[in-house]
């Protein structure tokens, strides 16, 4: 087997600059991007040095373990303990998923490290997990975020109810006329549309980030919004059906809504 010195640096690099970035990402911090490039420069030159130090394993990782944490405390500034101690947990964390994902790689397509294609299957199975888990933290993330704010919603028309997920969303002051309008998948209102409904349906301008459009609507009965085992009961409020689907909840509700439900208003 033969290893060429510019392929290790290459990879590692490559490999060290995903993994700084996105613990960067994660734990919300900004760096420069000369200093992201020279530690992750140091990181792939220290990956050449160490195996030439000593083939004793328990030395070989007390090295890996030392230089990662003075690689991470020069990383970025830290004005506290806790900082830096959070940002290298991040780091240090990626490095060992990272490290399982080429092995794992590796076995997998039974391929040894060679400079033909050790580039690809070095890089492209830390990127993949690297995405895979910025994707899953930023899911975690949002749905914490969004906790406080998603109740217990249901739309009641002609006989028939649905129970929705509602959003309380500061960018929907949508009216229709005087009626306040809330925004709601068409996959999770299809229970209740008949024709019927369509019938008496009509379409609303809705104003959004990338212009305005038509969209179809109508006016249920009632719209019930839960705070607990408290019912918040709306009359007066129009539905407009959009086709897309959202992330974490089925309706975009009106913030009118939420003031009355505080005051515990039933319009």
């Amino acid at each position: 087997m033969t290893v060429y010195i510019e392929y290790v640096f290459i990879d590692n690099f490559f490999i060290d600059l995903m993994l700084f970035k996105t613990a960067f990402k994660i734990t919300g911090r900004e760096v420069s991007r000369l200093r992201l490039i020279t530690c992750s420069a140091l990181g792939a030159v220290f990956a050449l040095i160490y195996p030439l130090i000593t083939d004793n394993a328990l030395i070989i990782t007390s090295a890996k373990i030392l230089f990662g944490l003075l690689l991470t405390f020069s990383a970025a500034k830290f004005y506290s303990a806790k900082e830096y101690a959070s940002f290298t947990a991040v780091f240090l964390g990626l490095t060992f998923f990272t490290g399982g994902a080429i092995i794992g790689a590796f076995t997998l397509f039974g391929i040894e490290y060679s400079s033909e294609i050790s580039i690809a299957f070095m890089v492209l199975p830390v990127y993949i997990l690297i995405r895979f888990m910025t994707a899953l933290i930023r899911y975690f993330y949002r749905a914490k975020d969004l906790s406080g704010l998603v109740v217990k919603t249901e739309i009641v028309c002609g006989g028939k109810s649905v129970v929705l997920r509602g959003f309380f969303d500061t960018g929907n002051a949508l009216y229709d006329g005087l009626t306040p309008v809330i925004v709601v998948s068409s996959r999770a209102v299809a229970p209740i549309i008949t024709p019927a409904l369509l019938k008496s349906a009509k379409h609303i301008t809705v104003h959004t980030a990338v212009g305005t459009e038509k969209k179809i609507s109508f006016k249920p009965d009632m719209l019930v919004i839960y705070s607990g085992d408290i019912k918040n009961i709306f009359y007066n409020v129009r539905v407009c059906v959009a086709d897309k689907t959202f992330n974490g909840y089925d309706a975009i509700l009106n913030l009118a809504f939420k003031e009355a439900k505080n005051e515990r208003i039933a319009v």
